[in-house]
Formats: C-alpha cells, structure tokens, sequence
C-alpha cells in the first residue's frame, strides 16, 4: 500500500481518481487543486507517490509543482493528463522518475504505472 497526494482540480476527476486507488489498496493522503498546495503537501508528509495532473488552478502547472517537489524530494510522480501535445511530452520526459497516464484513466492502466513507479522507487 502507497501512500499517495492526488493533485487535481476537477472534483469529478479527483473523486474518481480517489476511489480507483482506494480500491487499489492505497491510501490517500490528501486531495488538492494548486501546484502551491501539492509542493506544501509534499513537504509535510512522508508520501510514496504523487497522482499529478498538468493544467491546475493559479499560477503553476504540475510539471512546474514536479520541479520544485524534486528540490526537496525525489518522490515518483505519476502525471495524469488530457494533453499529449509533444511539447508536454518532452517537458514531462525532463522529469525524473515520472510517468504519465493519458485521460480517461481506466483502473488497469493506473495499477500498472503505479507499480511501475513504486518498484522503482
């Protein structure tokens, strides 16, 4: 069991997200909107894994939170995004030890980067 940041500012979206890996077995630790409050979550918790999607509410986008969490923390991240744009693609192979999911994310898919990301770890 992984203790994981969601980091996601569609309600709809994290709900969903939070119940696949509830039933993954993993523990959730909290669900937020920003980059700025996923770098401050990150910071304060002992977390295994951070679920990220890229385009968030304020002024950060999640590979940017990525950067600054690696500062502090080379916890693995697993970017979960609609954008599979080249430019994000290449922004996102610049982060180390990530991964990412194209939405919708179904549960298969989401298990296996998981214990992709957590074995490697």
């Amino acid at each position: 069991m992984a203790r994981i940041i969601v980091v996601e500012d569609e309600a709809i979206v994290a709900m969903a997200t939070k119940m696949m890996l509830s039933n993954l077995s993993h523990e959730i630790i909290v669900v937020v909107s920003t980059a700025e409050q996923a770098i401050e979550e990150v910071a304060k918790h002992d977390v295994d894994l951070v679920l990220m999607d890229i385009k968030l509410k304020g002024e950060m986008d999640g590979i940017h939170a990525a950067e600054e969490i690696r500062k502090t923390k080379n916890v693995p991240i697993l970017f979960v995004t609609g954008n599979s744009d080249t430019k994000t693609k290449l922004r996102i192979g610049k982060t180390s030890n990530a991964s990412m999911l194209q939405k919708p994310v179904m549960i298969e898919d989401l298990k296996h980067s998981l214990n992709l990301l957590l074995i490697n770890a």
